[in-house]
């Protein structure tokens, strides 16, 4: 097993790895491997020639020929027909959450960690017209939360309109941001019982098992509303279960699991991912964009890429590269026969994406290589839009992967940029910022002969390195020299030596040798 294997990587691309000689991953390698293959945000920042392109492609390549290779074996689509309302399907719908709500592959788990602010979601159906339903939502980390029912018309927050109801860990329920004391506070491991009875248009609640009462009459607007089951979090953990396992305190008085709604009760999401996951992926839709600022750099991603897939194969890994200067229909053809990675520059780029030719629906990966390159070239607003039209979450429910990667990421756009379109990135920073020790001193002394002539009245010249004494202008005949004296002519430069070999017809040779001592007039 060699060390990239050791760090998850595939036996395939640590054997293509092995042969390129990298028997060790460099620290920014060891660093940003393990955590792109985990799913998180990354920005890395190390000296030119540390490997930065190696710690995103190798990663990239593999997650890519994973999901590939799922595909090919039936995995991670949804097969035909599970979109009933058949026991077992419900589950919170990733494409209907907050920027930082995390949800589990099997959409039971929901987590967010931002301590700042709140994340909700809702599941992917909801029932309507009439019955009694109940599902179970068990805290299983410390944090504020709030779980209920919603409708369509409501905002993910959930409670702070008329469109949805919750109750919150600190013993409130909530309708119309309005919060009323409600039952009794709840916290870590324990089962909140949430009841919606259609029937007679109520909502209520239950703590470990004990009901809390009736906490609202559904108004007359909402009662032909589909509702879904719903949660909001600030820094905590919620497990969900609509009835695929037993509940651990079931429900009594005709209460029916939620996942065993009838189908003329039972509607789904109308907010779904792009393409669908039964669709069979678009061929000019890559799962990965790798931006470069410039041509070879484009090139030299490339060609890494093909080294570490040599061994790759069933199925192979399809890359492009799309630059300018190269035939446009060459690059649309291959496109239209499919491509899974593309490293481009921004100017072709924005022109295949604009004419429809090629696809972002798919994109897994975004990673801006030399950033500080792209954002000083202007392309700042190129990157929000193409960030602003890729899903944040995939067909598979996968989240977007943004990954930023430069010899220095200490400038200030770099940072903003960051902070604006990434999700809890993590720094990798292997170079530090630029800083001068405390221990040294600057002092500027402005110097100008033009204004301080004492310089003339020196007895002596000041000792210099004399490093000017050595200066030459090579010259392979009496025109070039000519070219060269005049050029130094016409520049505010005092010259004691004039190399080259001038006319004697050169108008003002002489006036410039003039005070020259004839010792130190050398020509060459």
């Amino acid at each position: 097993m060699t060390a990239f294997e050791e760090m998850g990587v595939l036996p395939e691309i640590g054997k293509a790895v092995e042969e390129m000689d990298w028997s060790l991953p460099t620290d920014v390698q060891a660093e940003a491997i393990p955590m792109i293959l985990g799913g998180g945000d990354v920005l890395m920042a190390a000296e030119t020639g540390s490997g930065k392109t190696g710690a995103f492609c190798l990663p990239i390549l593999q997650i890519v020929y994973e999901t590939m290779k799922d595909i090919q074996e039936g995995k991670g689509t949804v097969k035909k027909g599970s979109s009933g309302a058949g026991k077992g399907q419900w589950k919170m719908n990733v494409y209907d959450r907050g920027d930082a709500m995390a949800i589990d592959p099997d959409g039971l788990l929901c987590q967010s960690r931002d301590s700042q602010g709140w994340h909700g979601t809702r599941s992917n159906k909801a029932v309507c017209g009439k019955g009694k339903y109940y599902f179970e939502a068990t805290v299983t980390d410390e944090g504020l939360c709030r779980v209920g029912w919603s409708t369509e018309k409501a905002k993910l927050e959930l409670g702070i309109d008329k469109f949805s109801f919750g109750f919150g860990g600190t013993g409130k329920k909530s309708w119309g941001k309005q919060f009323d004391s409600y039952g009794e506070a709840f916290g870590m491991n324990d089962v909140i019982g949430c009841f919606l009875n259609l029937d007679q248009s109520e909502i209520r609640w239950s703590k470990n098992g004990i009901d809390l009462g009736k906490a609202y009459d559904i108004p007359g607007h909402l009662r032909n509303e589909p509702f879904y089951a719903a949660v909001v979090l600030k820094n905590a953990e919620m497990k969900f279960n609509f009835g695929n396992q037993d509940f651990k305190y079931p429900p009594k008085n005709g209460y029916l699991a939620i996942c065993e709604t009838p189908a003329d009760n039972c509607i789904s999401s109308k907010i779904i991912g792009q393409g669908g996951s039964n669709s069979p992926p678009a061929p000019n839709a890559p799962q990965a964009i790798i931006i470069e600022p410039s041509r070879e750099l484009a090139e030299q991603t490339l060609t890494q890429l093909q080294k570490f897939k040599k061994y790759i194969s069933n199925p192979e890994v399809r890359e492009l590269l799309i630059i300018g200067g190269v035939n446009v229909r060459d690059q649309t053809d291959v496109l239209a026969r499919g491509v899974d990675i593309v490293v481009a520059t921004p100017g072709r780029l924005e022109d295949l994406i604009s004419t429809g030719k090629m696809a972002l629906h798919q994109c897994r990966f975004f990673v801006l290589d030399e950033c500080d390159g792209l954002l000083s070239a202007g392309y700042i607003d190129l990157i929000n839009r193409l960030h602003g039209q890729i899903p944040k979450v995939t067909n598979d429910g996968k989240r977007l992967q943004m990954i930023v990667c430069s010899a220095t990421l200490h400038s200030f756009d770099v940072k903003k940029m960051a902070e604006r379109l990434m999700y809890f990135p993590t720094w990798i920073d292997l170079k530090g910022q630029d800083a001068v020790p405390e221990t040294v001193h600057h002092c500027v002394c402005m110097v100008d002969p033009a204004v301080d002539t004492r310089w003339k009245t020196l007895h002596k010249y000041i000792r210099t390195d004399g490093v000017h004494e050595q200066d030459r202008i090579q010259v392979e005949s009496h025109s070039a020299a000519d070219d060269e004296y005049r050029k130094l002519f016409v520049l505010p430069l005092s010259l004691e030596l004039l190399g080259g070999v001038t006319h004697q017809t050169a108008p003002s040779t002489s006036k410039v040798l003039e005070g020259v001592p004839v010792g130190s007039r050398r020509y060459y």
